[in-house]
Order: structure tokens, then sequence, then C-alpha cells
């Protein structure tokens, strides 16, 4: 089945006392818009990686129709816009070709790890084969922010890419619509009862650990206290510092500046480890 619409899924939306609003979302989208939702360094941010994924899987996933292509085909026009965008008759028949093109490049792929593997007795390691497969897929992205006027701005106007504005679009209308929860602490992916089971210093652990998956499955709801704090320590000693962002304190008065990094008035779980 194609596949194409963005998904956005709120997972935590905290305010301090102060009404500094933090909000971690969990984003799906055609993973060649990457690059641009990238650029805005007011996000703290984790993607799926393509190193840490399957090559099977995602070839299973091609050759089966799972292929992600944009909702929106305009016509070539000079400049970085483009122009009309085409009947729906014609984006079909666009689309089912590029999914034939998936399904090839897929094959050539297959055939080329094979013959490697006959030759050598090794496979080509996924972080080269994926990357050939990245414009046909999805990528999932967990993303926590203080400040979206900017990139709702740039991202809901005209002249932006019609995949990155829908994906803008249904941020801003979560953003309009969900009321946030004054509290101290942000812990997405920590429910109240796991906060008052675990305790604070815990939640924030197991909070990045779940952060951390999104790099190759995103967390879908499994609770195992013991691979969680493997996972907190193993980052922790390895110095991939990344996921700790998405856990903050809050500060609305500001006594640790230093701390709060790319948020306004929460102090960041990373700067405890920097």
């Amino acid at each position: 089945m194609l596949t194409n619409k963005p998904t956005v899924n709120l997972i935590c939306d905290s305010v301090n006392e102060a009404g500094n609003r933090l909000t971690t979302f969990e984003v799906k989208y055609w993973r060649p818009i990457l690059p641009e939702m990238n650029t805005h360094r007011v996000f703290s941010r984790n993607a799926a990686s393509s190193r840490a994924q399957s090559f099977d899987a995602r070839c299973k996933n091609i050759i089966q129709g799972n292929v992600c292509v944009p909702e929106h085909w305009n016509a070539e026009k000079p400049g970085m816009v483009g122009g009309e965008e085409f009947p729906d008759d014609i984006k079909k028949t666009i689309n089912n070709r590029i999914q034939i093109l998936a399904r090839n490049v897929t094959s050539e792929l297959m055939a080329l790890n094979l013959w490697v593997k006959n030759a050598t007795g090794y496979e080509i390691h996924k972080q080269y084969l994926n990357r050939y497969l990245e414009p046909f897929c999805q990528v999932t992205q967990l993303i926590s922010s203080t400040e979206w006027s900017n990139f709702l701005k740039l991202r809901t106007a005209d002249d932006a890419q019609p995949e990155i504005k829908d994906v803008a679009m249904l941020i801003m209308d979560e953003l309009m619509n969900h009321k946030p929860v004054e509290r101290v602490l942000h812990l997405p992916y920590i429910t109240d009862k796991e906060f008052t089971e675990y305790g604070e210093e815990t939640s924030k652990k197991i909070s990045v650990a779940r952060c951390a998956r999104v790099s190759y499955k995103a967390y879908a709801g499994e609770r195992d206290f013991e691979r969680d704090m493997r996972l907190f320590e193993r980052l922790k000693t390895n110095g991939h510092l990344s996921p700790f962002e998405h856990v903050a304190m809050a500060d609305p008065e500001a006594l640790w500046p230093e701390d709060h990094k790319n948020y306004k008035g929460w102090c960041q779980y990373r700067s405890l480890f920097e």
C-alpha cells in the first residue's frame, strides 16, 4: 500500500509557572524532507537511523508495496516553488511508477548484496544499502522545543514545500488545540502512574531510554525496566547525549540559563552530564 500522509503525535506537553511551554512530538513523514526539518536549531531531535534498521526489513516493506511517495506532485516552473498541482489521475499514475522504481532499486540492491556475499562471504553493511532506499521511506522523528513560531511561520507559508507544510500544519493544530500541563518535570513517554512508581530520578532515565529508541523503533508502550536502565547507562557511558535533551526541569527564573541550551525556561537534563 502506498503511504504518503504524515502523522504527528503529541507525546508530552508541559508549561512551567512562568508560562514557558515545552512540547515533544513524535512525527512521521517522507524522509527526503528530513534535512529541512533539521535546519531548525531551536529543536532538540532524534530520528530513526538508516544505520540501525534492517536492510532486509526495508526491502520486504518496499516489495510488499509500502512505499512512501509525495502527496503533492506539482508542475515544473522556474524557482524553488512548484507550479499547479497535477490532478488526481495523473498523481496516481506517477505514484504507481514511483512504486515500480522503488521495487527495481530494491531488487538491484538485493542482487548486489547477494553477489558481494557470494564473492567475499560477507554482506554489505546496511549503513550503505539503506541510504539508497531512503527516498521511498518515511522517517520517525522525536522533536522537543519551547520555540515553534519561526518554524510555523516558515513552513506553513505559501512558498514552503507542500510535504513539510503538511507536517507544520499538523503541529500547529496540536499546539493550538491542546492545553499543556503545568509541571516542573518534562518526561516524554512516562505516565503519571510510572512516575509515582519509579520516582523522579529513575523516571528521567527511563524517559531518556525511550526517547533514544526512536533511532531504530518508535516506543510503542513497552515496559521493560531493566532494559531501559541498561540503555540509559550505555548512552551515558558512550556520550550519546542527544536523547537526554527531551527530558527537562522547569527553571522559570533562569537560575541556570547556560543549561537551557535551545530551550527557554527549562533546564535540559543533558546539561547535568556535560
